[in-house]
């Protein structure tokens, strides 16, 4: 038996200021129940209600294999992976990711108050420390996965076409006073994003006052990939949230 010692962490990601989400779909447009969710990683790691993290496969310490492994997920309704199929990563690390997602469990995903089957995108960081018999293997949850355009979030409708949800592209996040930098406080907005992808309006409908002019000055300036519905962009409105704190 090795000697090799192993580690697992959980990655927990405290930022002083949270990239900005939409964390519900568009509130026009789409009619009846979807077919189906393409839903962002991040959206997702929010609703795990039990997760477990692979096992550092020994063969993988002991030839220095180490990376980052990601799947594409079908989540059904009641919250279960009913498939998962690695799109990165070497061979080794992406069977114990497979291991491990076999006991992973989210909230169902709603839409318009109707659990849906869900496509989604998940991962693991696998990193070695030391060396010889001091080797140790980590492994961390990705929460946010690098983008792909053939993955932009969106529904499935009835009539089989992807509706796709607006997609940050252009604008940089909130710049704080001097006063609150390293503060707590929350925003929340909903944004109405038009046809050209630029931010028509936005309204705050809860959050700490002194923490809202920053993020409505910033997100003004946000520009999107359009709505498309049935191939033609429009216009949407979504909810955002900002959240800012100082890290731990």
């Amino acid at each position: 038996m090795s000697k090799s010692r192993m580690s697992i962490s959980l990655l927990l990601v405290t930022l002083s200021v949270l990239a900005q989400e939409p964390n519900s779909p568009p509130v026009q447009g789409t009619v009846g129940v979807p077919k189906m969710a393409r839903v962002s990683a991040g959206v997702m790691a929010g609703m795990v209600d039990h997760r477990a993290l692979p096992e550092y496969p020994e063969e993988a310490m002991r030839t220095g294999v180490q990376g980052d492994v990601i799947f594409k997920v079908d989540v059904d309704e009641s919250g279960k992976i009913i498939l998962a199929q690695p799109v990165e990563g070497d061979a080794l690390l992406a069977a114990a990711g497979m291991d491990a997602l076999r006991d992973y469990r989210f909230r169902p995903y709603q839409l318009n108050g109707t659990p849906i089957r869900v496509e989604t995108q998940l991962g693991f960081h696998f990193s070695l420390s030391g060396t010889g018999d001091e080797t140790k293997g980590n492994v961390e949850c990705m929460s946010q996965i690098p983008y792909r355009p053939e993955f932009r979030t969106g529904v499935l409708g009835e009539n089989g076409t992807f509706d796709l949800w607006p997609r940050q592209v252009a604008g940089e996040g909130p710049k704080l006073p001097a006063e609150l930098v390293g503060k707590s406080g929350s925003v929340y907005l909903t944004l109405t994003i038009g046809a050209d992808g630029k931010v028509q309006d936005a309204k705050v409908v809860g959050g700490d006052k002194e923490f809202i002019q920053p993020v409505v000055d910033a997100v003004k300036k946000f520009v999107y990939e359009p709505w498309v519905v049935n191939g033609k962009p429009s216009v949407a409105t979504i909810e955002a949230s900002y959240h800012f704190g100082p890290r731990r």
